[in-house]
């Protein structure tokens, strides 16, 4: 048995040899064909691998980021459209809305003591035929913070109307410049003119809108009024807007100051709603102001998408009174026809 031994652990050894050789050189080749940069001994081999990169972007969001970059870029350019002029009415003749246009409102004003007061109002702009929309027929009623009347019958025989040609000389995205001539209807009858310059400026959160305006008329004479705008979205469904205006009558020698501030909510596709800060005042002696209110206005539409009713509650104090506070409550119901 021990003779068996030796030639046993010879053979056992052999085969340990042979194995393990076959075992390295395996071990070497699948080594050495990673063409190694470095390695050999007690050193780390390290073997160039190109690094994997993981895409952390989520799609859905990167695209309502985007969504909402245009969207507010689309309301600051159209802001008038949006919420200010369309739903609420603002400035339905003289805005920068191309197509035939119409505002018929009636609305009511109480000042807490006083009667309640009454005031019609029509704004109609139409569009020429062929004339490239360059010329326009305008008709519309006093301005309605201007006299009321307190029999709601007579309110409408009461109305004091003007009409004018207007023509547009430049109607771009940067710039808007129309000439407007006509008469305003009564006894005495007052020709008037006005040329209006509008200018825009676009910025990355902001719209800026100056407008100038030179006017003339045989009762007023000579004036000009030079208006700021400041728009800024704050988000999709919120607006805020900043106003500065400053007018100038020949005839008074004194400029007439306005400021405002109003924060526009869009609540849903029907209603709005609106809080805003305004005073006035004058540089008669040195600049002061004398007027001041703030409120609220919600909006809603009651018909399909062209009938409004509104009701605008306001705290308001001024000079005239001894700067006492003095409620004031406003009900509007409002038709807009056309745009485009």
């Amino acid at each position: 048995m021990p003779n068996l031994v030796k030639p046993l652990f010879i053979c056992l050894v052999s085969l340990g040899d042979i194995f393990f050789t076959r075992c390295w050189a395996v071990e070497e080749r699948i080594l050495y064909g990673v063409d190694p940069l470095e390695g050999g001994g007690n050193r780390d081999i390290i073997i160039a691998a190109p690094v994997i990169k993981i895409d952390s972007n989520i799609g859905i969001v990167d695209f309502s980021h985007d969504w909402l970059i245009n969207y507010i870029e689309s309301l600051s350019r159209n802001v008038d459209t949006f919420v200010v002029d369309t739903f609420f009415g603002d400035d339905i003749v003289n805005d920068d809305l191309s197509g035939s246009r119409a505002k018929l409102s009636f609305n009511t004003r109480r000042i807490l003591g006083q009667p309640v007061g009454y005031k019609f109002g029509i704004s109609v702009k139409l569009v020429l035929p062929n004339t490239d929309e360059k010329f326009n027929l305008l008709l519309e009623s006093a301005e309605e913070d201007g006299e009321r009347d307190n029999n709601v019958i007579s309110t409408v025989d009461n109305v004091e109307y003007s009409t004018a040609i207007r023509y547009i000389f430049e109607a771009t995205e940067d710039w808007r410049i129309d000439l407007d001539t006509g008469i305003k209807l009564g006894i005495p009858m007052d020709p008037f003119t006005r040329l209006k310059l509008r200018r825009y400026h676009y910025f990355e959160d902001y719209r800026l809108r100056t407008t100038q305006t030179f006017s003339w008329s045989v009762n007023t004479g000579a004036g000009e009024k030079t208006d700021f705008q400041l728009d800024h979205p704050l988000n999709i469904d919120r607006l805020m807007r900043f106003n500065f205006a400053a007018e100038y009558l020949l005839n008074n020698d004194y400029l007439e100051l306005s400021y405002g501030a109003s924060l526009f909510h869009e609540l849903n596709s029907k209603e709005v709603l609106a809080y805003f800060l305004r005073a006035s005042g004058d540089v008669i002696e040195e600049a002061t102001f004398n007027n001041y209110g703030v409120g609220i206005r919600y909006r809603r539409k009651v018909y399909q998408d062209w009938v409004f009713a509104e009701v605008s509650p306001e705290l308001e104090t001024s000079r005239a009174n001894e700067y006492d506070i003095t409620p004031i409550i406003m009900f509007r119901i409002e038709a807009l026809v056309g745009g485009g």
